[in-house]
């Protein structure tokens, strides 16, 4: 029997639990839930009069840092019966094998690091403009600036589920009231981390400005009721490009669109690569990380490698012997961070399967459950290059690997690049094509590459974006100077 989870409404500080008024809800992976019925409880989850902020607003960031760093410690799944109900759903519900969704939640503490927090906002905003007026430079004090906190709506992906706890953060150190549309695929992290708060501080200005729901996307007398420039300032719409464009469909002016909408990531790996054994070695466990990192669930994961070489039989059998060391270093990737998935992607299969029978064109080894690759024999990526998961990859060999920007666009997230010597000739090239991040691949160690890949400074761009200082509003004080002014109108 399919198991029924009650998702309650997380409503400023009140627990709205499913009564009378409840729907069923199908999840993704057989799980299913029921939650309050959402369009009864509009009022609940926005907020009308934008001057409530006032009492976050005028809260002093260090305390907001104190509670955030509080929560954070009561967010270890061992002591934690919230987290504990949402790792079983989200590992039922999501795409992520046990042992990596339990290096996720590990991870959800390390995100309220106080230090990391204060270093995050002063990176992005800066503490001294979200607690009160700075006088501009060199205006004598007459003019002030200061950065507001807004009305968001966050519709959150649930691929990783420390997009839930980000979300969170992010909306705290805008000093802002924040409502989570939580995704099907993990519909109770959000929800858990809410329902900790309110254990912590249910008076506190930031669970007061906290409101967590589910209802199904597309729901468009929902969104209807809640994209209002009465009633929301600014949306943050993580996930597929349907649901960007619907909700798009609402915005009107007054109402800022972020729109962290899907990406897709790759690698470029130089001909030493092909002419060294060691250096071959090296490069298939550095995209096998970045590759299988999440099981390939990620934006930032490569799904093509572009290999700087000629299109002749020699040269693409050196091409597929890299694959094969790809695929073969997927089987030894931490369980933490990999593992093989449990079950088939059975479009990419069948897509697979035909690829092989044009062995004039492809080269195709693997699968869907334990990894895989598909050469090109020619310079262009497979046609399906956006189906590709479960640790599949498109090589591709390329003669001039300065060719690569031209499938480079705004939605191409990550590069990995392999040997370092690449860099230099590449990241101007990739930057002004629109990639949003070159890391290195290098290393030989799957912890090492993990490490020098993923481990950001606090405050660092987000898909080419600030999103802390994109979801503040900016405001000017601008008084009468006390000085005559040192310019005049001339006369007609």
């Amino acid at each position: 029997m399919t198991e029924l989870y009650d998702i309650p409404i997380i409503a400023r500080g009140r627990i709205i639990a499913p009564g009378e008024d409840a729907i069923e809800f199908k999840g993704r992976g057989g799980a299913t839930f029921r939650a309050p019925d959402p369009h009864r409880h509009v009022h609940d989850l926005v907020l009308g009069n934008p001057v409530l902020l006032g009492d976050l607003a005028a809260m002093p960031m260090r305390q907001v840092i104190d509670f955030l760093a509080e929560l954070g410690k009561r967010l270890r799944i061992a002591d934690n019966p919230y987290l504990q109900e949402s790792f079983e759903l989200a590992l039922r519900a999501g795409g992520l094998a046990e042992p990596i969704l339990a290096g996720v939640y590990a991870e959800l503490p390390a995100m309220f690091n106080p230090d990391a927090l204060i270093e995050q906002v002063e990176r992005t905003i800066g503490i001294d403009y979200l607690d009160g007026w700075v006088p501009a430079p060199g205006a004598d004090g007459h003019v002030r600036v200061r950065a507001v906190g807004t009305r968001q709506l966050h519709i959150t992906a649930g691929n990783v589920p420390v997009v839930a706890a980000l979300t969170i953060v992010r909306g705290a150190l805008t000093k802002s009231d924040v409502l989570i549309k939580s995704p099907s695929n993990d519909p109770l992290t959000a929800n858990a981390i809410a329902r900790t708060m309110i254990e912590l501080d249910a008076t506190h200005p930031v669970t007061r400005h906290l409101a967590v729901a589910y209802w199904k996307g597309g729901d468009e007398a929902m969104e209807s009721q809640i994209v209002r420039t009465s009633r929301i300032d600014k949306i943050t719409a993580w996930g597929g490009m349907s649901s960007v464009r619907h909700i798009q469909k609402f915005l009107t002016p007054g109402i800022d669109l972020t729109a962290l909408n899907p990406k897709y990531s790759m690698s470029v790996i130089g001909r030493e690569a092909l002419e060294d054994e060691a250096a071959m070695d090296e490069a298939a466990l550095g995209v096998a990380v970045v590759s299988g990192l999440y099981n390939q669930t990620a934006c930032s994961n490569t799904r093509i490698v572009y290999v700087e070489s000629e299109a002749d039989d020699a040269s693409l059998e050196r091409v597929i012997e890299f694959g094969r060391r790809i695929a073969a270093a997927y089987k030894d990737l931490p369980p933490i961070m990999s593992t093989p998935a449990a079950r088939p992607d059975l479009p990419l299969e069948a897509e697979l399967e035909a690829a092989a029978l044009e062995d004039e064109f492809y080269h195709v080894e693997g699968n869907t459950i334990d990894g895989g690759v598909v050469v090109s024999r020619f310079s262009d990526r497979v046609d399906f290059y956006d189906q590709l998961n479960n640790r599949v990859v498109n090589l591709v060999p390329v003669p001039n690997l300065l060719d690569v920007v031209k499938w480079c666009d705004d939605t191409t997230q990550t590069v990995g690049i392999y040997p370092e010597s690449l860099r230099d000739r590449l990241l101007n090239p990739l930057a002004l094509a629109g990639v949003q991040r070159v890391v290195g691949i290098r290393g030989g160690d799957a912890m090492r590459v993990f490490h020098d890949s993923h481990s950001l400074p606090p405050g660092m761009p987000h898909d080419g974006i600030e999103p802390l200082r994109r979801n503040v509003r900016w405001v000017i004080d601008h008084r009468p100077a006390d000085e005559e002014p040192a310019f005049s109108i001339a006369a007609e």
